[in-house]
C-alpha cells in the first residue's frame, strides 16, 4: 500500500550534476548510448563541455577535463 502526502508539491525537487571526463568524446558516446539526449554544446576558450538530459528529463553537464 502507497502513503500519499497530503500537501502539493510546492517546488520542483532538482540536483544539477557536473561529471568531469578526461575522455569527453567517449563518454559522449556513453551516455548517447544509454539514452541520454545532447542538449547543447559550449566551448568557450579552453573550457569545453556539453549539457545533456537523462531519460526522465534531469540535466547534467559532463565537462571536459
Amino acid at each position: 500500500m502507497l502513503n500519499q502526502v497530503p500537501e502539493p508539491e510546492t517546488v520542483k525537487n532538482r540536483m544539477h550534476l557536473d561529471v568531469i571526463s578526461d575522455t569527453f568524446d567517449a563518454e559522449t558516446e556513453r551516455l548517447l548510448g544509454l539514452g541520454a539526449r545532447r542538449l547543447r554544446d559550449v566551448q568557450r576558450g579552453k573550457f569545453r563541455w556539453a549539457t545533456f538530459a537523462d531519460i526522465e528529463g534531469n540535466e547534467f553537464d559532463l565537462i571536459a577535463g
